[in-house]
């Protein structure tokens, strides 16, 4: 547990000592806001219309930000040479994707409950939006975000330089979220199989003010699922010396 605290912290530090952490966190803000007030002040929205503006706005950069800043995590420490010495440390490799994972849930935190948290005041003094589709839209975003940091991190574990690990956790990203559009294709078990995968069906039901069970076991799910195959990637390069 201490060493994924120390790499949790030193990831933490970085971020907040470079330009990222002003470029991911003040773009959200910046273009959350500049859509929010366009759709807000517009006399041909509706509330309907507003409402599904605004958490696209929010789907669109939490992906856009989560990817940046996953796609150097760990191939920056290959082409820095820093990883030979997290190798050669007593770390395991689950110690060094979960400090960085944690990293990116913390960021995730705080785009989703405290950049965003403005814009749905807005929207209920505008519109007197429910609360619960608030909290749950809000929810939905922040597990969005935890999922998609973990693609990014095994993109940045396969990749050999950022544009490459961008690369493979967008295609990531696009497979899984065209996948539900073309089930329509397939027959009826493939269909359900691949309408399961679509990430946009699930993240919708988030905006509707419930939690569906569906939905958060779809993200935790795949957030497992990548963490283990990063840690399956680090332990190959491991080997691979």
């Amino acid at each position: 547990m201490q060493n994924i605290k120390w790499i949790f912290y030193k990831e933490l530090k970085i971020f907040f000592n470079s330009f990222m952490a002003p470029l991911v966190l003040g773009g959200t803000a910046f273009l959350n806001s500049l859509i929010i007030m366009i759709w807000n002040f517009s006399d041909r929205a509706s509330y309907q219309v507003t409402m599904g503006a605004t958490y696209l706005s929010f789907m669109t950069s939490i992906i856009v930000a989560m990817l940046i800043l996953s796609m150097g995590s760990i191939v920056e420490e290959k082409n820095k040479g820093t990883m030979e010495l997290l190798f050669s440390a007593p770390i395991t490799d689950s110690d060094i994707v979960l400090g960085k994972y944690l990293f990116g849930v913390t960021i995730s935190f705080i785009i989703s409950f405290i950049i965003n948290a403005f814009f749905p005041f807005t929207l209920y003094y505008f519109w007197k939006i429910p609360f619960s589709i608030v909290a749950s839209s809000t929810i939905g975003v922040f597990l969005l975000g935890c999922f998609t940091y973990s693609i990014g991190l095994f993109g940045s574990s396969l990749g050999k330089n950022q544009m490459i690990s961008l690369l493979i956790s967008v295609i990531i990203i696009m497979t899984l979220w065209v996948l539900g559009f073309f089930s329509h294709l397939f027959q009826a078990k493939t269909r359900a199989v691949l309408y399961h995968l679509h990430i946009y069906s699930h993240f919708v039901n988030f905006s509707r003010g419930v939690v569906p069970l569906s939905g958060v076991v779809f993200f935790l799910s795949g957030i497992l699922a990548f963490l283990y195959f990063t840690i399956s990637s680090l332990q190959s390069m491991r080997w691979r010396g």
